[in-house]
């Protein structure tokens, strides 16, 4: 499935969101993303990071909140969906025609360098992305 992508916008700068339940650290952002509808958007995301050298999916990036992500050192990158905001329209294409879905990005790792290491080459891969389209 391919979808067009206006744009991915991040809404800050990546931080630390504390330890996990396992003390490991956390680093996230979250992005508001414009683009034709699709049902496959985490996956979407997914394959911009994988495309960027950032992971793979499955072994250290996942989608969802169901993800398991493992219990190991890390960094594991965590795509999470979010409400985003209210759909554009377009004369043409009516009042849906573009979607404003928003994600979580959350890095998790054994020590800070390495969370915030991958939450910053993900949140670079993710503003690239304009005007482009987009696989999953």
């Amino acid at each position: 499935m391919t979808t067009w992508y206006l744009e991915v916008q991040p809404q800050q700068e990546p931080f630390d969101v504390g330890p996990d339940g396992s003390g490991r650290a956390q680093c996230s952002f979250n992005v508001l993303v414009n683009k034709r509808p699709s049902a496959t958007f985490v996956q979407e995301l997914i394959k911009v990071l994988e495309d960027a050298g950032i992971g793979m999916g499955g072994i250290d990036i996942f989608g969802t909140s169901q993800a398991e992500v493992p219990d190991g050192e890390g960094p594991y990158l965590l795509v999470r969906p979010t409400a985003g905001t209210a759909p554009l329209g377009t004369h043409n294409a009516g009042a849906a025609a573009y979607r404003r879905p928003g994600a979580q990005i959350l890095v998790t790792a054994k020590n800070w360098i390495a969370a915030e290491a991958m939450a910053l080459a993900a949140y670079d891969a993710l503003v690239q992305v304009r005007n482009q389209v987009v696989s999953a």
